[in-house]
Formats: C-alpha cells, sequence, structure tokens
C-alpha cells in the first residue's frame, strides 16, 4: 500500500492506483485547516469512481482526514453523474480520461454542473484541445463531447454528454515539433446574457491577436431558455494550431463585475503565454500527457513542453511511485522549452481482445 498525505493530487493519486491495481493511503486531509477532511467535490469523484469501476473498497475515517482506497476493475459503461457546484465538470473529466481507454466497455457518462469555471478547464477546451490529442495514442474513433446545457456559476445546471473508446493498449508517441502558429481559432459563448457580450469578448481578443497574425476566427455560441443553465455567465477559449499541427489553448471565464473586454484580453495575453513557451502541449494538459506516455508500450514517447507545472512534477512523482517509470527530461537551449523522453510499462487492456 502507497502512502501519502494531503488533499493534493487526490484524482491522480486515486487514478493511478486504480490502473495499478495498487491500494493506497492517504492521511492528513486538511487536517490544520479550519474546515478539515475531505471536501464535497473529492467525495463526489470518489462516487462517480465507483460507478466505473467495480469491486472498489473506500473507506473513510469519521472526520474525513484519512482515506483507504482499494482498486477494483474497470468496468467503464453508461452513467449519469452530478458533478454538483463546487468545482467544474472538467475536474471530473480529465481523470477520467486515463482510466476510460482500459476499462471493460466504452465509457458513456452524461455529467451536469459547471460547464467553465475559473478553477478547472473548461468543455470547450476539452472538446478543442484535449480530446483531439488523445488521437496520437491511438484513441481516434469514438472520442465525443457533447454539450447539452451551458451551466455558469453559481449554480451550475449544465449537462454533457462524454463518449470515450476502449483500446488494446495506447500508441507510443513522439510530438517534438512545435512548428509556427498558423490561425488562431476561438469560442465566446455566453448563457443568459446579450449577445453584445459574446461580440466584445471578440472584438477584445482580435485586438491583441491581430498584431500577431491575421487568421484569427472566434465564434460567439450563446445559450437562452433551458439550454443556458441556472445562472448567468460567459467564458472566452482560444485555441492555437501551428504549422506541426500542436495543438495550444487558453481560457478565462467571466463573472460579477468583470467587464467582457478585461476578459478578452487576458484570454488573448495567456494564450501568447503557451505559444511563448514552445511547447506542443499546453499547460493544462501536461499531467495528462505524462500520465499517457508511462502507460504506453515498452517504446519510447517523446514530446516538447513548455515550463512544468507544479501537477506535471508531482505527476512525474507519481509515475515513478506506482510504475517505476522515470522520465529524461532536456532543456531546449534555443527556446526554453522542455524535452520529456519515457520508455512506457506496456500497460494493456486485456479486456479488449487484440486485432
Amino acid at each position: 500500500m502507497l502512502r501519502y498525505k494531503g488533499a493534493a493530487h487526490f484524482r491522480e493519486r486515486i487514478v493511478l492506483a486504480t490502473l495499478s491495481g495498487r491500494p493506497v493511503r492517504i492521511d492528513e486531509i486538511r487536517s490544520s485547516d479550519e474546515v478539515v477532511g475531505l471536501r464535497d467535490f473529492e467525495a463526489g469523484f470518489l462516487r462517480l469512481v465507483e460507478k466505473v469501476v467495480n469491486g472498489c473498497e473506500v473507506t473513510i475515517n469519521e472526520t474525513g482526514t484519512s482515506i483507504r482506497y482499494r482498486p477494483g476493475v474497470i468496468v467503464g459503461g453508461a452513467a449519469t453523474h452530478e458533478c454538483g457546484t463546487s468545482r467544474g465538470i472538467g475536474y471530473f473529466v480529465q481523470p477520467l480520461l486515463a482510466l476510460a481507454p482500459f476499462a471493460k466497455a466504452p465509457f458513456d457518462l452524461t455529467l451536469r454542473g459547471i460547464t467553465n469555471d475559473a478553477c478547472d478547464v473548461g468543455v470547450d477546451t476539452l472538446r478543442t484541445v484535449t480530446l483531439p490529442m488523445l488521437r496520437h495514442f491511438g484513441l481516434a474513433d469514438g472520442v465525443q463531447l457533447q454539450i447539452v446545457r451551458r451551466g455558469a456559476p453559481p449554480l451550475g445546471g449544465g449537462e454533457v454528454r462524454l463518449s470515450l473508446p476502449i483500446v488494446r493498449e495506447l500508441s507510443p508517441i513522439n510530438l517534438t515539433e512545435a512548428g509556427r502558429v498558423r490561425r488562431v481559432r476561438g469560442v465566446a459563448y455566453g448563457a443568459k446574457v446579450s449577445a453584445q457580450i459574446a461580440n466584445r469578448l471578440v472584438e477584445a481578443s482580435r485586438g491583441v491577436l491581430n498584431h500577431f497574425l491575421p487568421d484569427v476566427w472566434i465564434y460567439t455560441d450563446l445559450y437562452k431558455g433551458k439550454t443556458s443553465g441556472l445562472s448567468a455567465g460567459f467564458a472566452l477559449t482560444l485555441v492555437a494550431e501551428s504549422t506541426s499541427g500542436a495543438l495550444v489553448s487558453s481560457e478565462v471565464a467571466g463573472g460579477a463585475g468583470v467587464l467582457p473586454e478585461e476578459v478578452g484580453a487576458s484570454a488573448a495575453d495567456a494564450l501568447l503565454e503557451e505559444v511563448r513557451a514552445g511547447g506542443v502541449i499546453d499547460s493544462s494538459n501536461q499531467p495528462l500527457i505524462l500520465l499517457l506516455m508511462s502507460l504506453g508500450p515498452e517504446d519510447v514517447s517523446r514530446v516538447r513542453m513548455g515550463t512544468p507545472t507544479a501537477a506535471a512534477v508531482e505527476t512525474l512523482r507519481h509515475v515513478r511511485d506506482f510504475f517505476g517509470v522515470t522520465f529524461q527530461v532536456d532543456d531546449d537551449a534555443d527556446d526554453g522549452a522542455v524535452l520529456y523522453a519515457c520508455r512506457g510499462v506496456g500497460f494493456k487492456n486485456h479486456a479488449k481482445r487484440a486485432t
């Protein structure tokens, strides 16, 4: 049994325990905080795991400051989950992307809650960047995220449908060419707000990006009535596509007292920072791609990324603990990017027949 302390990286530890089949114990979960123990969104994530993993055992002490998790079998299939309003739907989707390829049946999930907020990756980024990234690992057919309803903080009310296929094993990747940005696409969404809000998001972001390239196209996506959720909100997601096919993104959500012009300019500035970092993968997807690389076949996978985030650094530690995988990490003196290489553990999904 592996032992950890603290609430940080909670989801990743549960996911890696499930994949490796190794039980894990986490102690001192916010033991020094005014309100100790697990939060409602962490308990909600455990309930979601129980829906797609058969036979797992979760033991939590009375104060919620200690948890023991014994993994089961990833069965996948259809399920519906209420994500609540403490965290966005992206909080629950991201870790599932590492579990889904190795399930007995393809995932077909309906998730309800907040679709875009300031804390977690939004559904537009998941749909336009994260899910297409999975094709490099051999997950091309059947990957889909459909936005049924938008849900802004604080009341949410959004709904998405997520479909994820299964594979026998992942493919090795070689993503070392960042290329040059050739175009920018984006989605400016608004729910229960005037159409002018979305137009102001577009104009503010174009005012920054058009100084660097002319091919900028941002779609406005407005929701009203039953499809707009329970609260008013707006957000902007931008995606830069390079000549090598790399996709990097930025996302900023608006709220009460925040001008659309500020959101648009902030999203554009954040995208430029991601491009300047020189990576093929943006900062929000670093942990996921490192985890999938470690699960790949017994062949070398390589990827170029920008400055590693704290979450990415912890992922490197976790895959070493659970699978014994270590990465070779080299700095690129030309542009400051970081090159990662590793040999996967050859993780296989024995529930899917080889073709």
